[in-house]
């Protein structure tokens, strides 16, 4: 029986391994958001103003937990490889010179709220709003 040699993480690492993955995390989770934002905009194209608050309480009911989970799959798909690397290069010194620039295809804020600004009832909504959600 081969013997397995069991190492602890180094102590006081969290402060050095969570900015890590936060990048990472935001990019992923706006993909989110534009998806599902855009499929409640793609399925009620049609309602009016006076039907959009019942048709946004019924996509909210109909969507699935498999709904959510594909989505999730396809964002998480969607970020670019250099934002994983980007997000790695406090630790792998092999990793310098990642650019350090913005992903170009990210999704901003401004695209999310100019998303939900199609949707009915939510002309009003302000990017601050988006934010701290």
């Amino acid at each position: 029986m081969p013997w397995s040699i069991l190492r602890e993480k180094p102590t006081k690492t969290t402060a050095i391994l969570q900015p890590v993955d936060q990048g990472v995390i935001e990019s992923m989770k706006r993909r989110y958001r534009k998806q599902l934002l855009s499929k409640l905009l793609f399925e009620g194209n049609d309602n009016e103003e006076e039907e959009a608050a019942c048709f946004i309480v019924q996509f909210w009911k109909a969507l699935t937990l498999k709904d959510c989970v594909c989505m999730i799959n396809e964002a998480w798909a969607s970020v670019p490889e250099h934002t994983l690397k980007r997000s790695w290069r406090k630790l792998a010194s092999c990793l310098e010179n990642v650019d350090q620039s913005n992903d170009s295809g990210s999704v901003t804020v401004t695209e999310l709220n100019g998303l939900l600004k199609q949707i009915p009832g939510c002309v009003n909504c302000k990017e601050e709003t988006l934010v701290r959600g």
